[in-house]
């Protein structure tokens, strides 16, 4: 860490809960190791306060300072990393710290599809609604990301969005390999690798998550003579219970509906996992895997180009499979091949861990933004 940055603070304009949750992720995680390095560091969020919020280093304050370049500067600090997924209407704040004559850090935590998912049946005049809006916010949205020294974003993503109108390779030139940042107490030791499968994910979100594509998927797995053990954690639905309890009793016993379980526990399940499995419609930047990643696990997920950029460029460095279709048959096969990699040795817990913690580890990933 260069000693000229000794007052690096973080900035998330929405006001969110400054509880045990937001400091073991994002821009409380950020904060937090920062910290750790010796760097003199606070989380800044607009009011109001909370009855969970952890305040030693909090700073909660009128949104209308946010925008406020004097504000920023009687601070006193050197750089600011801004939560902001380059939004248009934080775009403001952007200018504020820029004006301030301070190093900005803009966090993306997105995979640069600006526009969206769609559920089924949405009509094409809405389509086309929401694809002009975007290209109205694209202005906005380049002249927020041009004030940042660095953007942190996976590199395929900011490809993509350097290619679209309104913005260009100064996208790439500034992007710093980071999609989202993990505790660097989520590591590989060297534990013995089981056959497991993880997913992870909020499995009454249907049409994120898709709960229906992930049930799909393991009944197909288990059909063509898997073996390996599921485990599902977070929210478990009545229509997964429900679903479990008609599988044949040789396929429900490889499937554990464990729920929801504390950070430092997944963690633990991580180092002995082998796959975690995503059958989202779309994510930012899914710290799961990327979590996963930092602990020896690889990744397999559906081909979405877009609305899964980040899980797509997470498979790279033999970390994982790209299921060849969007179906449950396809992402079926590809949970098998996957796990016949491992069986024959084709994938290394260390290797796929000590090729992405320098990407995620917060620690390391600001060591090297501020060197």
């Amino acid at each position: 860490m260069n000693p000229r940055y000794r007052k690096i603070y973080c900035c998330t304009p929405v006001a969110f809960h400054a509880n045990d949750g937001f400091y073991i992720r994002d821009t409380g995680l950020i904060s937090r190791s920062l910290r750790e390095l010796g760097v003199e560091s606070k989380c800044i969020m607009p009011l109001p306060h909370y009855d969970d919020d952890q305040c030693e280093h909090l700073i909660r304050t009128e949104y209308r300072h946010l925008e406020s370049a004097a504000w920023w500067k009687s601070l006193g600090i050197d750089a600011v990393v801004l939560y902001s997924w380059g939004a248009p209407r934080y775009r403001k704040i952007a200018c504020a710290i820029r004006r301030a004559g301070l190093r900005l850090v803009l966090h993306m935590d997105s995979s640069g599809d600006f526009v969206g998912c769609f559920s089924e049946g949405t009509p094409l005049w809405r389509r086309a609604k929401r694809w002009f809006r975007t290209k109205l916010e694209d202005v906005f949205r380049s002249l927020h990301m041009r004030q940042a020294d660095v953007i942190t974003m996976c590199p395929t993503a900011a490809a993509y969005v350097s290619s679209l109108l309104f913005y260009g390779k100064w996208v790439r030139e500034r992007c710093y390999p980071m999609p989202c940042p993990v505790a660097p107490m989520c590591a590989y030791g060297g534990e013995a690798k089981e056959d497991v499968v993880l997913c992870v994910g909020r499995w009454d979100d249907d049409f994120q998550k898709r709960p229906e594509m992930l049930m799909a998927t393991l009944e197909r797995y288990y059909a063509a003579g898997g073996s390996a053990e599921t485990r599902i954690f977070g929210v478990i639905t009545g229509a997964l219970r429900n679903w479990h309890s008609r599988l044949p009793l040789a396929v429900a016993s490889k499937i554990r509906l464990t729920g929801y379980m504390a950070n430092h526990q997944l963690w633990a399940e991580y180092r002995r996992a082998r796959v975690i499995l995503c059958t989202s419609r779309f994510e930012s930047s899914h710290i799961v895997s990327a979590e996963g990643l930092c602990s020896g696990c690889s990744v397999v997920t559906p081909p979405r180009l877009k609305q899964l950029r980040d899980l797509l460029w997470y498979t790279g460095a033999e970390s994982g499979t790209v299921a060849p279709a969007d179906t449950p048959e396809a992402l079926a096969t590809a949970l098998r091949d996957e796990l016949e990699l491992w069986e024959t040795g084709f994938r290394n817990p260390d290797r796929i861990a000590s090729h992405w913690q320098p990407h995620f580890h917060v620690d390391k990933v600001f060591n090297n933004i501020f060197k």
